[in-house]
């Protein structure tokens, strides 16, 4: 079963080959959690619930068997007109017995006992899934912090490129005497800074995938590449702090309806079938057969309040739940609003990122002319271009800044799924 649900949950891998995409990763970590398992045993409670509880309504049955002896029996005294009036009764007996008993009308134990252990298997699943809320944040976390690195290193090679092209044609000046030797060493250092920037981000990429790996069970490395998830518009969830407090109400409510079948009248019907002596004639010291059929009720008239009092507490415990519930509203409802002002505020920042990428892509591209025909020296033209790489960099940041927002939104909400 479970190797199954693994494959499923990796279909989305086998179709997409290297391509990875957030709910894949997603789905594979709730699959390889230690937690998984303890879905799979919750799900098989409810079958157990209704197999066991369904079975207090068959028939009871009950053999038992005795042999006994007595040192003494009882004894009559002699008629005289009438010898052997009495029959002499063995100290030695013997009895085999089926008893079955038949529950008529158990005044809705079993009923309420069902839904009291429903509730509670309902109460487990919600807490499973505030644990896979939790996790699902954190792979949120780690899947857009590699996407930043990962197009940070794209946007590193990218200027590692514009400077790689323009020393070549500055080796060139410089052998010409165009320019300073001082500045092709400092075109070479900056060189090097950007490598040893793309040797930091490369190790950051590693780190992340090493815990996205442990969390997913994927065998993911800086090959694959990872989609930029299309986050979903006004999704409809349930926080599943607020859904097990729901479970937990609910649990609460079927405890008072159990309480409450305590002293509600049962009824049964019984009969008793045996072979022995004695049997129900006791002056029938001969080995026979005997049997016997009723019917019972049993009715707890007085529980000195004992239900009442139960059933306050239950009450109060609801009420603890509830204040709880409201708080939590509330605190989920600051977290959305907090996230949708900074989808706002990314939203306005990456329009003016674009404005500003594309001024200093210009300012630069003129630097580069420039330096190349020896006008400004390299200092000012590397100035330019780390401006540029900084609002490349600024502009990459803030769009996946706006996606993680979007993300926090939806994950806050109760939604886990995004593509």
């Amino acid at each position: 079963m479970k190797k199954l649900i693994l494959i499923i949950g990796l279909l989305p891998l086998m179709v997409f080959g290297q391509k990875i995409t957030l709910d894949s990763c997603v789905n594979a970590a709730k699959q390889n959690w230690p937690a998984f398992k303890k879905q799979l045993a919750i799900a098989g409670q409810r079958q157990l619930i209704d197999e066991t509880l369904n079975k207090n309504r068959l028939p009871k049955l009950n053999l038992s068997g005795q042999a006994t002896y007595q040192s003494e029996a009882v004894t009559f005294p002699e008629v005289p007109t009438i010898p052997g009036f009495f029959p002499e009764f063995p100290q030695d007996n013997y009895n085999v017995e089926l008893g079955v008993n038949q529950v008529i009308w158990d005044g809705g134990a079993v009923k309420f006992n069902k839904a009291m252990q429903y509730a509670a298997n309902e109460v487990e699943v919600e807490k499973l899934n505030v644990e896979t809320f939790g996790l699902i944040g954190k792979i949120n976390q780690l899947y857009t912090q590699y996407l930043f690195l990962d197009k940070s290193g794209s946007i590193l090679k990218v200027s590692a490129g514009e400077l790689d092209k323009n020393m070549a044609t500055l080796q060139s000046a410089y052998q010409n005497g165009a320019i300073l030797k001082s500045d092709l060493n400092n075109i070479k250092a900056e060189r090097l800074k950007l490598k040893k920037e793309m040797v930091r981000v490369e190790l950051s990429k590693l780190n992340v995938l090493t815990t996205l790996n442990l969390i997913t069970g994927l065998q993911l490395d800086t090959t694959r590449q990872f989609i930029v998830p299309q986050i979903k518009q006004d999704v409809q969830a349930v926080r599943p702090e607020l859904a097990l407090m729901d479970a937990q109400l609910n649990f609460s409510g079927s405890a008072i309806a159990k309480y409450k079948t305590v002293r509600m009248p049962k009824f049964f019907a019984f009969g008793k079938a045996g072979y022995g002596r004695p049997g129900y004639d006791f002056m029938n010291t001969d080995l026979h057969g005997y049997y016997m059929v009723g019917a019972k009720f049993t009715w707890q008239v007085f529980d000195w309040n004992l239900f009442k009092k139960k059933k306050e507490q239950v009450v109060l415990q609801q009420q603890i739940i509830s204040d709880n519930k409201a708080i939590m509203a509330k605190q989920i409802s600051i977290e959305e609003q907090r996230y949708l002002n900074e989808i706002d505020q990314y939203q306005q920042q990456t329009e003016i990122d674009a404005q500003i990428e594309q001024l200093k892509k210009s300012v630069y591209l003129a630097a580069e002319s420039q330096m190349k025909n020896g006008t400004i020296t390299s200092t000012e033209y590397l100035k330019l271009f780390n401006e540029w790489k900084r609002a490349k960099l600024t502009s990459e940041l803030d769009k996946l800044k706006l996606i993680t927002a979007r993300l926090n939104y939806n994950h806050a909400k109760g939604a886990d799924i995004v593509n």
